[in-house]
């Protein structure tokens, strides 16, 4: 049996609760095929421990250093590494230092690594930007020296890694876990919220942060209620710009938009089907977990051309991608949805057919599994 890592390298957190967790989702299906996966994430607690997940799947969960351009250090790492022995190790995105000192540790000891990228473009932040400049000059040199396999999330992410000089990179997309949605706790939102019978609900469920534009979808929202009054914006997330977003409603009088912190994924599947449309105005987004949720459960979605969306949808056939930031345009997209509601309905069939027949952890599960393995037997 293969006994394969699986490290995200990067200090931003996740929760066990609110996110689809991808190295899980595919460290369950690796599993059930036949391997033995130990999967590493960033500490929920701010403390060291491990978690059996299944039958040879098990959790790191690591303490960590937080340093500056989301880098992470885990002096736990090597430790635990050393305690087992794996036939491969994988690391995320190629800014990171973990991930160079993981390339260097598999070197040394003669494991396959991978280099597994869903990173697609430079930072844009300015203390970010400099930071990666810096790595580029010295420590990316030592990742391309150590790295021979690499995996891209997308094509655009693909496109990244020629450009940073890294070669025959295969694109392996992501897969959904929908056993988060098995034992579903059934809401009735219209009811919890108080919203008015009748009213269409948009939805937006992610972090409130810069670059998924939280104040654009509010002004899209605007645009759309000046023209269509029974709709609402049912906005579910926190963040650094959630105060700021709470002060905007404020501040333009908006109606009809109610903020829901967060919702365990046990719950989501309830908010997914009463909506009537879902909208992601992300200016960057590596894959997309929470379209791929909205389009399995046929709820149509519109979205910006960042990198998942554009590998993800066919434009105007299973969702739409926008090639712009303008509210009024995006409003008139979404009052087609209302006026022609049998051609919003097939496109939410047709998403949900897409997501089941491609994007399902079984499915994509396979291919990382014979990807894997012929890294392994070569």
């Amino acid at each position: 049996m293969n006994h394969i890592a699986l490290i995200r390298s990067a200090s931003s957190a996740v929760s066990k609760k609110q996110y689809n967790i991808q190295e899980i989702g595919m460290a369950k299906e690796l599993s059930r095929l036949g391997m033995k996966v130990d999967v590493f994430l960033i500490s929920d607690t701010g403390k060291t421990y491990k978690e059996e997940i299944k039958d040879n799947v098990r959790v790191y969960w690591l303490k960590g250093i937080k340093i500056p351009g989301q880098q992470g250090y885990y002096k736990d790492l090597k430790k635990i590494l050393d305690c087992n022995e794996y036939d491969m190790i994988q690391a995320l995105d190629d800014s990171q230092i973990t991930t160079v000192l993981v390339s260097y540790y598999c070197k040394n000891r003669g494991i396959k690594f991978v280099l597994w990228q869903g990173m697609y473009e430079n930072y844009q932040e300015m203390y970010k930007k400099i930071i990666q400049r810096l790595f580029d000059f010295t420590l990316l040199k030592i990742l391309k020296k150590n790295t021979k396999y690499c995996i891209a999330k997308t094509t655009s992410a693909r496109k990244y890694l020629e450009m940073k000089g890294f070669h025959n990179a295969k694109v392996i997309p992501v897969g959904l876990a929908i056993e988060n949605f098995a034992n579903e706790s059934r809401i009735d939102y219209r009811l919890k919220l108080n919203i008015p019978e009748g009213y269409k609900i948009l939805l937006y469920v992610g972090k409130v942060e810069e670059r998924r534009k939280p104040i654009f979808c509010l002004d899209v929202f605007a645009e759309v209620k000046k023209m269509y009054k029974d709709c609402c914006l049912v906005y579910v997330g926190n963040g650094p710009m959630l105060e700021e977003t709470h002060s905007y409603v404020e501040k333009h009088g908006y109606k009809d938009i109610y903020f829901v912190d967060k919702i365990p994924q046990k719950e989501l599947s309830s908010l997914y089907e009463e909506a009537s449309l879902f909208i992601l105005p992300t200016r960057y987004e590596i894959f997309g977990m929470v379209l791929m949720e909205a389009m399995y459960f046929k709820l149509p979605v519109i979205t910006y051309k960042a990198a998942g969306p554009l590998d993800i949808i066919e434009n105007n056939i299973d969702g739409i991608v926008m090639d712009n930031f303008d509210s009024k345009k995006w409003a008139n997209k979404i009052l087609l949805h209302i006026k022609d509601k049998n051609y919003f309905e097939e496109m939410g069939i047709k998403g949900r057919k897409k997501i089941i027949n491609n994007y399902l952890w079984p499915h994509i599960g396979k291919m990382y599994y014979e990807e894997y393995r012929n890294i392994i037997e070569h």
